[in-house]
């Protein structure tokens, strides 16, 4: 990178002082983007175009995220990075890759490509790409994703293009790291409101089952227990139909009880049917 600009040279070589105020410039209002509320996906795609402005010669940018296990781009700036992406996805090499094995940032030109890796390199033999930059976003030991740069002809990505990159994989990091979070919290809720749904139905079958066979609330959940022992079926299971069945039932005096054992005895052939 040459120390100055020729202002008469539009393809000239930035400064390193000229993109650190860039840099500057463009990080001013990625903290908001962090801490947004956003879908986590929209503020990667944020991040991707803060990114490409920072960085001289970045034509594009990406975000590779594991989702189950698999890569998927979740954010791009240019339809070309999808391409990119899935060549390295199928070949499985090539930038991206490599930064997610080695957990360090990963710089080359097209000719350093093709000798590093020749099938990934192949694929793209028609994308008008001639430099890579990615680099890993972890969270604590875990390789979530990595956030890649793209350039046309004209500039080589260099040190300091991957310092400016290391502060927006910190921010891409904030972003998975809030979304997995909100998502375990998510996934909380939905078991909290499951098990009071749960504890529910059986607090009402208890609740049947001993006004209907003078039991008490423990003689209740024992036989509860028992039939789902017997039956390889959950008690809760059996105690969500269970009270589905109680509004079928004879509540003439005397019928009552009957029916209820009855149906306490099949309940879990209806469980098993569903």
């Amino acid at each position: 990178m040459t120390t100055g600009t020729n202002a008469d040279d539009p393809l000239s070589t930035p400064s390193t002082d000229e993109v650190l105020a860039t840099l500057a410039e463009a990080l001013k209002d990625l903290d908001s983007v962090v801490r947004s509320f956003e879908h986590a996906d929209a503020e990667l795609a944020s991040i991707c175009a803060r990114v490409v402005t920072a960085v001289p010669g970045a034509d594009a940018a990406g975000v590779t995220v594991l989702r189950d296990g698999t890569a998927v781009t979740a954010a791009s700036t240019e339809a070309f990075v999808l391409a990119i992406d899935a060549a390295q996805y199928e070949q499985q090499e090539g930038p991206c890759v490599d930064a997610a094995v080695t957990r360090d940032i990963v710089r080359a030109d097209r000719a350093q490509a093709a000798e590093r890796w020749p099938s990934f390199a192949r694929a793209i033999e028609r994308v008008d790409v001639t430099s890579f930059l990615s680099a890993p976003i972890t969270a604590g030991e875990d390789y979530v994703g990595a956030l890649n740069l793209y350039g046309h002809h004209g500039h080589d990505f260099d040190t300091v293009d991957e310092q400016a990159l290391r502060v927006y994989v910190r921010a891409a990091q904030s972003v998975l790291s809030a979304d997995e979070r909100a998502q375990q919290a998510a996934r909380r809720v939905e078991g909290y409101a499951a098990a009071m749904e749960s504890r529910a139905a059986i607090e009402q079958a208890k609740g049947a089952l001993m006004i209907a066979l003078g039991v008490t609330a423990d003689k209740a959940f024992d036989l509860l227990l028992w039939r789902s022992q017997t039956t390889n079926v959950k008690v809760r299971d059996l105690a969500e139909q269970f009270v589905t069945d109680l509004a079928t039932l004879d509540t003439a005096p005397g019928a009552f009880a009957d029916e209820l054992g009855k149906v306490l005895m099949t309940v879990h052939q209806r469980v098993l049917e569903q």
